[in-house]
């Protein structure tokens, strides 16, 4: 797992979750892990990020991210049909997560990224 890649991650995710969230929901805690959690449109959000000392695959990480952004209907931008109606900018912030998170093998993801596509469990 790259450091970097988690902390682009975590801070991808919380410029979103601050921009879309449900007024006052957002919330992050840090124990062993970094737990962000947040409501949009009544639905929750949570994700547990790894700890400094924990190692985890990346893909791992991008996974449970992507499943989680759909479980809410955070699904990838589309030019032709999208559920988020979000402001522009908030559009922006959710399509620059999605192109970090890269493609999966699930939602056939348009965007391409750098992933390793193989599990390593």
């Amino acid at each position: 797992m790259s450091r970097k890649d988690i902390n682009t991650l975590i801070k991808l995710s919380r410029k979103l979750g601050e921009s879309i969230c449900d007024k006052g929901t957002f919330e992050e805690r840090q124990s062993k892990y970094l737990i962000m959690k947040w409501k949009y449109k009544g639905n929750v959000f949570a994700h547990k990020f790894p700890g400094s000392s924990k190692t985890s695959s990346i893909n791992h990480q991008y996974s449970q991210m992507r499943k989680n952004l759909r479980a809410n209907s955070l699904e990838p931008p589309s030019e032709f049909t999208t559920k988020f109606m979000g402001s522009v900018e908030q559009q922006e912030l959710l399509e620059e997560l999605w192109v970090h998170l890269g493609t999966d093998d699930e939602g056939e993801t348009p965007y391409g990224g750098d992933v390793d596509k193989r599990t390593n469990f």
